[in-house]
């Protein structure tokens, strides 16, 4: 191999290796984007849980009001009017608030997706770059010759440094 072809081999890697770094960061702000999502999505569900809790009440008020103006009506019938009003409430908020966990909870896993995603991004990239170094320096060791008339085994060191005999060790 030529030093020109060795030299855009490497070039090669290292853009590779760069590219999976970037896809692995890209997908990092990717998730990091849909976490930032999902919790405006868990504090609108809360305000809308809480809004609606609002206006139950309100209307349990008037109930009670209306209620309270007729003679017929019993206490207790009053008193079973207004629980029940407030537990429509409470169950606005409770439901708001069980949209708004599994918002939070997308929230976190897209955080750990990215996180992954950039972890991979730089293993990608470190493989790519090992590859890559490994198939130079084979490349390298490919221009290797042995000595005419020496045992096997031995080196030619005259073509340089860095090539294998025959046991692959690097001389």
């Amino acid at each position: 191999m030529t030093g020109l072809e060795t030299a855009l081999m490497l070039a090669g890697t290292a853009i590779s290796a760069v590219g999976a770094i970037q896809q692995g960061n890209a997908a990092n702000k990717a998730a990091k984007y849909n976490a930032a999502v999902a919790e405006g999505n868990a504090a609108a569900a809360r305000r809308d849980a809480a809004e609606n809790a609002r206006r139950q009440r309100r209307l349990n008020r008037k109930a009670a009001g209306t209620l309270r103006n007729r003679d017929f009506v019993a206490m207790d019938v009053l008193e079973d009017e207004v629980k029940e009003g407030e537990l429509k409430a409470l169950d606005l908020l409770h439901g708001g608030e069980v949209q708004a966990a599994g918002f939070q909870n997308n929230a976190t896993l897209e955080r750990m997706r990215g996180k992954a995603a950039q972890k991979a991004g730089y293993m990608n990239a470190a493989g790519t770059l090992l590859s890559g170094g490994a198939k130079a320096a084979g490349g390298f060791s490919s221009g290797a010759s042995y000595a005419p008339g020496s045992s096997a085994g031995s080196v030619n060191y005259s073509q340089g440094i860095g090539l294998r005999d025959s046991s692959g060790f690097i001389g």
